[in-house]
């Protein structure tokens, strides 16, 4: 297995798992699932702690493997994430008991996508696999030319990723029919695509960022920035995009790949980057968690909590992150970086959080194919 920073941003502003009263079509919809929930890995334990205290509410163990890499997707109660002793994992979201398990030939550091009854993932097997979400059966796999560390995003009838063999793939959700393929030449590594109407986006470690057609596979531009951006996905968010590379934080026009301004930070970035209204989080591998101004890139405050490449997601204005090196969970106040509570993990890393704010709508970070 090769090694990897974890990538990482976005609300997704439809409830999760929501029904509506069968009396009345104006009623609100309610939410039936755990609530104010963070759900995050560490080397062998899965957790879910209450995102407003840090108090611990359950943690699933494995025997060996680490969750440190695949960013959970959760429906209809049920959290689904890979681990690196190659299964990938249905667990009750509630109570954490597993549902059920399914085994690759390879670790699982891609996240996973879940469109209706199915489940996406990539594996380090060089293959990609659609497995039943209820019962965790092999509904079809494809195989690439290498490893598929790169997170699947679902939009029409397709399914998009990238494998470390240079290409990146559209498959037909249904049967995993190969629809197009585009090749950039070297690996995308935990660089994820995202999605906005016909415009995929994604990086790459030859350091160009690509606007592709994702309804042909055609591309439309592509940028050369400073360095590999193969452990940053690109995050979109009214009309910009922003990303990350070894030196500098960038946010580009999405529709013509146009800089508007690009920020360096002391001790390099290695996240992907978290946008919402207000700022742009991301953490360095100096260990520090930043936010910045998303008008023009200026750091507005940032911690040193030796996070080891974690990725930050932001909700309910409070910035998560695994601590990675100093062994804790956070959790920051976003306006001004003020410690609200950490919990205490055994794990030197950690996966990209995933929220459950008190509304039940969900916030995943970047390299998932959850956010918005």
């Amino acid at each position: 297995m090769k090694f990897k920073f974890l990538s990482g941003l976005m609300l997704v502003t439809a409830l999760a798992g929501c029904s509506s009263s069968d009396d009345s079509m104006d009623e609100t919809p309610v939410f039936n699932g755990p609530k104010n929930r963070i759900f995050i890995g560490g080397m062998n334990k899965y957790y879910a702690l209450d995102s407003q205290s840090g108090q611990l509410k359950w943690s699933f163990l494995v025997d060996s493997g680490t969750f440190q890499y695949s960013t959970a997707f959760y429906q209809d109660n049920v959290l689904y994430v890979g681990c690196t002793d190659s299964y990938i994992y249905a667990l009750n979201a509630e109570y954490g008991n597993q549902l059920w398990k399914f085994k690759t030939n390879g670790p699982i550091e891609s996240s996973v996508f879940v469109s209706g009854t199915t489940v996406f993932v990539g594996s380090d097997d060089d293959s990609f696999y659609a497995l039943n979400a209820a019962t965790g059966e092999l509904k079809w796999k494809y195989a690439t030319g290498f490893n598929v560390s790169s997170s699947p995003i679902v939009s029409g009838e397709n399914v998009y990723f990238g494998s470390d063999d240079g290409y990146l793939y559209a498959l037909a959700q249904s049967t995993g029919t190969l629809q197009w393929k585009y090749y950039v030449g070297d690996i995308f590594n935990s660089s994820s695509p995202a999605i906005v109407q016909d415009n995929l986006y994604i990086g790459n470690r030859n350091g160009y960022v690509y606007n592709i057609r994702k309804d042909t596979g055609a591309l439309i531009w592509k940028k050369l920035l400073g360095s590999s951006l193969e452990f940053s996905s690109p995050t979109i968010l009214d009309g910009y995009l922003y990303v990350s590379d070894k030196y500098s934080l960038y946010k580009m026009e999405a529709s013509a790949g146009n800089l508007v301004w690009q920020s360096s930070h002391p001790g390099n970035y290695s996240s992907s980057p978290f946008v919402n209204e207000n700022s742009v989080y991301f953490s360095s591998s100096s260990g520090n968690i930043v936010a910045s101004d998303k008008q023009s890139g200026t750091v507005k405050w940032q911690k040193t909590i030796y996070s080891n490449s974690a990725e930050p997601v932001a909700a309910d204005a409070k910035v998560y992150i695994g601590g990675g090196g100093s062994n804790f969970i956070y959790a920051f106040s976003e306006k001004d970086g003020t410690e609200i509570w950490k919990y205490p993990v055994n794990s030197t890393v950690t996966s990209a959080p995933v929220i459950l704010n008190k509304d039940g709508k969900l916030f995943y970070p970047s390299k998932s194919g959850g956010r918005n």
